[in-house]
């Protein structure tokens, strides 16, 4: 699916980078989203680079990966085929994947998903989010383009709150009427310590230039910037409400700060 024409938000491709990794606390709005003494924030801080082993890409340890965390194989999809990135991140200690179709070393403005692990929704299908269909279309964007990568970042599940938390804050959205942050802030956990520095150093690895980031949220080009990758472009993807997702959807967009104008419809019957 390619993004629809005229989406797309242009970025200040020349916005200063910071010197070292910042840390973001999570803007919530509404209600006081953090229980006493608890933060949201997107962690993540590179470590100092060793100079090392080399490999496609460059040089493994100069872009923040070891030689024995990495392997590459062909992946044939229904969709073509892609290379296979399995990686180790030494920071966070997860096996992320990076999906790669086509050229990205030295390219400019590469077409980049980050997608974060959702169990229920990518392998599951579950309707209570979007997190599957935003897959599937990063999926076909990519295709559509001619080529780009996808970042499969595991440990995210629930927005870094982990498995067997996201299935109990559901417990409390059923019987309680929570919404997506105050479930897990009754629960006395954060509402997202989603770290992207993993999918940084993979680009960086890769050798990607820049990007155009396929992303609602404007705290992942933040995020990304940070880490020293340079975003040209947001990239909207919009996935259509439904029943079962709209009320996750609208909490993303008043609580969490992410851009999803095809919602105005639903002002009326939600407010």
């Amino acid at each position: 699916m390619r993004p629809p024409d005229g989406m797309a938000e242009r970025l200040d491709a020349d916005h200063p980078h910071p010197a070292a990794p910042l840390r973001f606390r999570h803007r919530v709005r509404g209600r006081n989203p953090l229980p006493s003494g608890a933060t949201a924030r997107t962690r993540g801080t590179d470590g100092p680079h060793a100079r090392g082993a080399r490999g496609r890409g460059g040089t493994m340890r100069d872009r923040g990966m070891a030689h024995d965390d990495v392997a590459e194989a062909d992946l044939v999809t229904r969709r073509g085929t892609f290379r296979a990135v399995a990686f180790r991140d030494r920071t966070d200690g997860q096996e992320h994947l990076a999906l790669v179709m086509g050229e990205a070393r030295a390219r400019e403005g590469v077409l980049v998903r980050m997608h974060s692990e959702c169990l229920t929704g990518d392998v599951f299908a579950a309707t209570r989010c979007e997190c599957g269909d935003q897959l599937g279309a990063s999926l076909d964007a990519i295709v559509d383009a001619g080529g780009g990568v996808l970042v499969y970042l595991r440990g995210h599940e629930g927005r870094g709150i982990g498995l067997v938390a996201k299935v109990r804050s559901h417990i409390l959205q059923d019987e309680q009427g929570l919404d997506t942050v105050d479930s897990a802030t009754a629960l006395g956990l954060p509402v997202d310590v989603r770290d992207y520095g993993p999918a940084a150093r993979v680009l960086a690895y890769l050798g990607v230039r820049s990007v155009r980031l396929l992303s609602n949220n404007p705290d992942k080009v933040s995020a990304l910037r940070s880490h020293g990758i340079d975003v040209a472009e947001r990239v909207p993807l919009l996935v259509p409400a439904t029943d079962d997702n709209a009320r996750y959807l609208l909490a993303k967009r008043d609580r969490l700060g992410h851009d999803l104008p095809h919602l105005g419809h639903l002002d009326g019957a939600n407010g």
